[in-house]
């Protein structure tokens, strides 16, 4: 039978969370840890798509320094909104719409300081799982180039029609790659954490649907080729660190002083004073359970921005702490990511129905993995057979 290939990438489906399980997906013997980069899927699927470093491809993280043309440009006003205005459900409707209109990638305003917004911009701007969505070329593009019959599905659909979908076109059999990409086990282990009932059931479904695409293909004629990814994993909360309030007792004012956003796991500062720069740094040294990334830890991490478009300096909480407050929430959570990469439970999954080369070991090399694939599948097609 002429192979189909079917790419399932699962947000948040690590390589400790699904080996869990011996039962799990049974039919994808062939398996390993994906080691992941430095911060959040913002920064990790352009990566998995375009096999190049954040540095290269420019997104990082959802939040960055705004430049010229930034998409909150216009909104300086707000800080002179009354606070119960500026933090009203009301506001934040009519700033998701009008973002809307201009910003086809995902985003969200989680409880960034509305009066603040006008300092920041939301570099991802395109729909990344479509061709052209990045500045340099993604596996989108080669399929579009290669004149491959594929269709993709993201969070744009809900999980159950996406996959219900998927099954339907396999039965037809008429496309030779198809995606499918879900951000639904991320939800649950935010919520609930890794042990989460929740959790649990989504794992079994996902299992339960990989045997049935391979089944839904036979019926259109089709020999399945799987593969099912994770961005990163997911580690389990145990502490909660106030890093605003260790800098509120400092005579340096937020937004006077400094520009600073706080994401989940790490505070990004700019300087506009040098001496609370060195108050910042020496008052948030002090806290046990986080560190200062250095240069070369950006470097290495491929996040050494020149133009310091993402933070002149960041601070990075240790794994299983979560900044409370942060602007992404004011409340805790049971599990989060954009650790240190390499703590084990960061680490996300490449599981297939195929061989796994022995060098496909990180998130970046995932597109060079798949395009090459997509030369045997072009391969097995011409022979008028499913092995490689």
């Amino acid at each position: 039978m002429r192979p189909v290939m079917v790419v399932v990438l699962v947000d948040a489906m690590g390589w400790t969370l699904a080996g869990r399980d011996p039962a799990f997906a049974p039919r994808l013997a062939e398996r390993r840890p994906l080691a992941t980069v430095l911060g959040f899927s913002s920064g990790a699927l352009p990566t998995a798509f375009t096999g190049r470093r954040a540095e290269e491809h420019g997104r990082w993280l959802m939040y960055r320094r705004a430049g010229p043309d930034g998409v909150f440009r216009d909104l300086a006003w707000l800080r002179w909104l009354p606070a119960r205005v500026r933090r009203s459900a009301r506001l934040t409707r009519w700033l998701e719409r009008r973002v809307g209109r201009s910003v086809r990638g995902y985003f969200n305003l989680y409880e960034v300081p509305r009066g603040e917004l006008h300092e920041f911009d939301l570099p991802e701007r395109e729909d990344i799982f479509a061709p052209g969505g990045l500045p340099c070329e993604s596996l989108w593009d080669v399929l579009e180039r290669r004149g491959v019959a594929w269709r993709g599905w993201n969070w744009r659909t809900p999980e159950s029609s996406a996959r219900a979908e998927c099954l339907a076109e396999l039965e037809r059999g008429r496309h030779d790659f198809l995606f499918l990409y879900s951000a639904v086990l991320d939800a649950h282990l935010h919520r609930e954490g890794s042990r989460g009932a929740s959790v649990r059931a989504s794992l079994a479904e996902w299992s339960a649907w990989l045997d049935a695409a391979a089944t839904a293909a036979a019926r259109g004629g089709r020999e399945a080729w799987l593969y099912l990814c994770s961005d990163h994993g997911m580690v389990d909360v145990h502490a909660t660190v106030d890093v605003m309030g260790r800098l509120r007792g400092l005579p340096w004012r937020r937004g006077r002083d400094y520009l600073a956003f706080f994401d989940s796991t790490m505070a990004r500062f700019w300087w506009r004073a040098p001496r609370a720069r060195d108050a910042v740094l020496a008052a948030l040294a002090a806290e046990p359970r986080g560190r200062w990334l250095a240069g070369a830890d950006l470097a290495r991490e491929g996040a050494a921005f020149a133009d310091a478009r993402y933070g002149d300096d960041v601070f990075l909480l240790e794994p299983g702490a979560l900044m409370v407050p942060s602007y992404m929430g004011g409340s805790p959570v049971a599990a989060m990511h954009g650790y240190d990469p390499g703590h084990p439970d960061m680490a996300g999954l490449l599981a297939s129905t195929r061989p796994l080369p022995a060098d496909v070991t990180h998130l970046a090399q995932l597109r060079g993995f798949l395009e090459r694939e997509l030369d045997a599948l072009a391969a097995a097609a011409s022979h008028g057979q499913g092995a490689a």
